[in-house]
């Protein structure tokens, strides 16, 4: 299938099904976008039900973002979400998606919100809400309203049958470094965490994903959060890679100065100029942050990072129609109502009366997105492909860039 972008970007990619994102957009897809499922819990369940689908007929779908939260930076996102939702809209060109937009800047916790007033105007679907609690509030009521969520946050512990995330996550990150370090022969790998972390489940996946890849995972490190008490970790540090023949050490917190301190210590193993040189693996975004980028500690480090090709794309046509540029979150918002047209122009072909169900979510092509192609899982998490890159002074060197096709 081809995939074209507006004339003044020539990017092509080959896909199945043609789709018109209007005059500028055309895409091509083997693969369908999605839907997605919403859960929330409250009372009057058995006045507040999905309507079923008409095919001849729009179809509702409730975008939930906090646009009118007091708190600035939220509030920016939830502005971001919003507009990138109209851009989709937009771009689809088509009639029989109604898209409902509910403002959660107010919301309550452990109320649902503007759920129920969706669900009574008719909502069929609903994506979002933004923050990982207004997740947990409304998933029990959802479900047994039938309606489905598509959240765009990146807190995998929400996710679940019926509920599924589209923000990015470590535990994606992980496994596409993990398979990639195992490829380049990085078999025995160290975990270093904050001690804020040493208690969640992060490490356990970890270590469950290097299994599944053939490899290893030798120790665990957890660093303090005082930088004066880095020195013991550090002598730690350096006696487990040396006693366990550790390839490479995965560093799991977001970026600190902590993390090019510890990496320091470990310069001459990094540097060693063999094959069995000390690899540096960061799990969070290090390529936002500048001053981690610049740490001459880091350098030579390997990240997971969206594919960017189309982003540029995007926050441009955005900046164009709305004055400023988007949050970077926002294409969450215009990925999700993307999806949903799709796969109404599907159901407007086919005649489906049928409710979304699990099968058509968790398609196993996947869908195609500003960041490149995702797909979800049935436990309701999500994968996307991304490029593995080396930190290089300031920038980032594309080593594998992301696929454009599942394996």
């Amino acid at each position: 299938m081809e995939y074209y972008l507006p004339r003044d970007c020539q990017y092509t990619m080959k896909f199945n099904m043609r789709i018109h994102l209007n005059r500028f957009l055309v895409i091509d897809i083997r693969l369908f976008f999605i839907i997605f499922a919403l859960n929330a819990c409250v009372t009057n369940v058995e006045q507040l039900k999905a309507p079923a689908i008409d095919p001849d007929k729009p179809i509702k779908v409730a975008v939930l973002a906090p646009f009118g939260s007091k708190e600035k930076k939220l509030a920016y996102i939830g502005r971001s979400l919003r507009d990138a939702a109209l851009l989709a809209k937009q771009d689809l060109g088509t009639s029989n998606l109604d898209l409902i937009i509910y403002d959660t800047g107010e919301w309550e916790d452990h109320s649902t919100g503007p759920v129920d007033s969706a669900i009574t105007d008719g909502a069929n679907f609903i994506l979002g809400p933004f923050l990982p609690e207004k997740v947990e509030s409304i998933s029990t009521f959802s479900k047994q309203a039938g309606v489905k969520i598509i959240t765009f946050t990146d807190d995998i512990t929400v996710a679940k049958n019926g509920v599924f995330i589209l923000g990015d996550n470590p535990i994606n990150r992980a496994e596409k470094l993990v398979q990639y370090a195992v490829k380049k022969n990085k078999y025995r790998l160290g975990i270093i965490s904050a001690i804020k972390d040493s208690q969640s489940d992060l490490e356990n996946s970890i270590r469950t994903i290097v299994r599944e890849n053939g490899g290893t995972v030798t120790f665990s490190v957890y660093y303090p959060d005082k930088i004066s008490n880095l020195s013991n970790v550090a002598e730690d540090l350096r006696q487990k890679v040396t006693s366990s023949h550790t390839d490479a050490v995965i560093f799991t917190d977001s970026p600190n100065k902590r993390i090019p301190l510890i990496a320091a210590d470990l310069t001459d193993m990094i540097n060693s100029g063999s094959e069995s040189r000390l690899q540096i693996i960061g799990l969070t975004r290090w390529d936002l942050e500048s001053s981690i980028m610049l740490e001459p500690a880091l350098a030579g480090s390997w990240l997971a990072v969206p594919d960017n090709r189309f982003r540029k794309v995007y926050e441009e046509k955005f900046l164009k129609k709305f004055g400023y540029r988007p949050h970077l979150s926002s294409n969450l918002a215009y990925d999700a109502v993307a999806a949903m047209g799709v796969l109404i122009q599907k159901r407007s072909i086919t005649k489906s009366l049928h409710r979304l169900n699990n099968k058509e979510l968790t398609n196993i092509n996947g869908f195609i997105g500003v960041d490149g192609i995702f797909r979800f899982k049935p436990d309701g998490r999500i994968e996307k492909e991304l490029s593995i890159v080396e930190v290089k002074k300031g920038r980032t060197n594309i080593l594998k860039p992301a696929a454009n096709k599942f394996p």
